[in-house]
């Protein structure tokens, strides 16, 4: 073998190196880019079950088993929460005892999550802004968020309460 072809087999040696570091590389991106929409699957089913065990709670503790026609039969606004005796998802009644939840799940192999409920006073023009005072709307924000995923999920519904005569 003479120099001309020692160096077209170096240069086909290093062409073929840098093909097999772009494929390494596009492997790696793509299985990073997998593995974050599978977590943000599983965050987004975690906080819709959380807010569809929420939404099938009475409105308000008041609302259990009675009507109520004023707003002022509603809980006050610094009494969201549950009540004594009270801890979501399970023993609780209405949709504002979801007020303050957390919990952390790492049941799943994957990943652990982490998640937290506020539920607060709402008008239904401004959702964004909270109410000190008792409203026909609730609002839930669940956030759920884990240490192997890059992005936290945020999922919102408002819960209002309808009363037909």
């Amino acid at each position: 073998m003479n120099t001309g072809q020692s160096l077209l087999s170096i240069g086909a040696l290093f062409l073929l190196s840098l093909t097999v570091l772009r494929v390494n590389n596009s492997i790696l991106l793509t299985d990073s880019v997998m593995q974050d929409s599978k977590f943000g699957i599983l965050a987004t089913s975690l906080a819709t079950s959380l807010i569809e065990k929420a939404s099938k709670k009475a409105f308000d503790a008041n609302t259990y088993s009675n009507s109520v026609s004023a707003l002022n039969e509603l809980t006050s606004a610094g009494g969201l929460g549950p009540g004594s005796g009270e801890t979501a998802p399970d023993s609780c009644n209405d949709f504002d005892d979801f007020n303050g939840y957390t919990d952390s799940v790492t049941t799943l192999p994957s990943a652990n999550f982490y998640l937290e409920a506020k539920v607060c006073y709402v008008n239904p023009n401004t959702p964004d802004v909270k109410l000190n005072t008792q409203s026909w709307h609730k609002k839930m924000t669940v956030i759920v968020a884990s240490t192997s995923s890059q992005d936290t999920i945020r999922l919102s519904t408002i819960y209002s309460y309808w009363h037909f005569r």
